[in-house]
């Protein structure tokens, strides 16, 4: 299977366990996409060789190469076009996020992806860490009986600097589509999609001089039985912690909870039956191996999924940014049945 990567500008090297599980799969060329991109930082890219083709003209790399599968990794406002640009020539593609950063955009492109009919993903792996989906299996065995109410919780180091594009909103789409999709996807993987309406609140305070992406968010999510989940998001882990990120989810019914922090990579239920105790960790395959297969074996589901995810993520930031409640009923991304 050939793999080709176009673009450096995001999170490169997310399909490496990928091609250790899959050594059928050979990235045979790499191109560049955007001006200030260099050839040379995709030498210690995953999968690289000597043999890979380099390319500074991505259009010759797809002519040229027929890549089965193209990771793209541009800046936001750049998605949507290369993601275009690929599904139309029939290439499947895993993406950075969010796939759009309007809803109109969002709208056109799910039309390519199902006139082009091939699959598509973007890079929303955290669904699928073991620790979660112990969660996710839990709640849908009903150890905790009916869900009511969640936390989740994304925390990142800022780092030294960040690139200009997150500095305003016309490049950059905030920091629920950007981060917050990730806990978008990992809810409605592990409750269903059963939110009816979102709000929010958000400042920049911590990094005034980029105004386009917040410091900290949070989210209120409403479920259709009534309950509500919770979502916090921020840039403000400090450098010196000993991880980038610090994921949690916590998910509370009417018989229980369970509740899991990635860095400790456990997962707990707590009940009234069971009292307290480690949750087994499911063997699950990586999510990049997964979605590989499923476009090599034809057993992909359908992109609805991810476009609803984005949906939400960009109705939730506009919540934010209109200062109101958005309603999250009668999606145009529904799962066909």
């Amino acid at each position: 299977m050939k793999f080709a990567l176009l673009g450096h500008s995001g999170h490169l090297d997310y399909y490496e366990q990928m091609l250790q599980d899959l050594p059928a799969v050979a990235v045979v060329a790499v191109a560049l996409a955007m001006p200030g991109e260099s050839l040379d930082s995709f030498a210690s890219a995953p999968g690289v060789t000597a043999g890979t083709k380099r390319y500074t003209e991505y259009e010759e790399m797809l002519d040229k190469e027929s890549p089965d599968l193209v990771q793209i990794c541009v800046p936001p406002q750049q998605v949507p076009k290369f993601t275009e640009i690929c599904l139309k020539r029939g290439i499947a593609v895993m993406t950075e996020k969010p796939l759009a950063m309007d809803l109109a955009t969002l709208s056109h492109l799910y039309a390519v992806a199902r006139e082009a009919k091939v699959p598509l993903a973007a890079l929303h792996g955290y669904r699928r860490m073991k620790w979660f989906e112990a969660v996710r299996d839990a709640v849908h065995a009903g150890l905790i009986g009916e869900p009511l109410g969640s936390f989740s919780q994304i925390s990142y180091r800022w780092g030294a600097r960040r690139a200009d594009h997150f500095r305003q909103r016309e490049t950059f789409p905030g920091i629920v589509p950007f981060v917050g999709v990730h806990v978008i996807d990992w809810l409605v993987w592990s409750l269903g999609d059963v939110f009816t309406e979102v709000t929010g609140w958000e400042t920049a305070a911590a990094h005034p001089d980029y105004p386009g992406c917040a410091s900290q968010a949070g989210l209120l999510l409403r479920m259709r039985n009534g309950g509500v989940s919770t979502v916090v998001l921020d840039f403000l882990r400090p450098s010196n912690a000993p991880s980038h990120g610090d994921e949690r989810m916590m998910i509370s019914g009417t018989a229980g909870v369970v509740e899991s922090i990635a860095n400790e990579e456990t997962a707990k239920l707590i009940s009234e039956q069971a009292g307290v105790r480690n949750l087994d960790i499911p063997d699950t395959p990586n999510w990049y191996t997964a979605f590989v297969q499923s476009v090599r074996d034809g057993s992909f589901a359908g992109v609805e999924e991810v476009f609803r995810m984005t949906e939400i993520a960009i109705k939730a930031q506009q919540a934010i940014d209109e200062d109101r409640r958005i309603s999250l009923l009668q999606s145009p991304y529904e799962a066909k049945k």
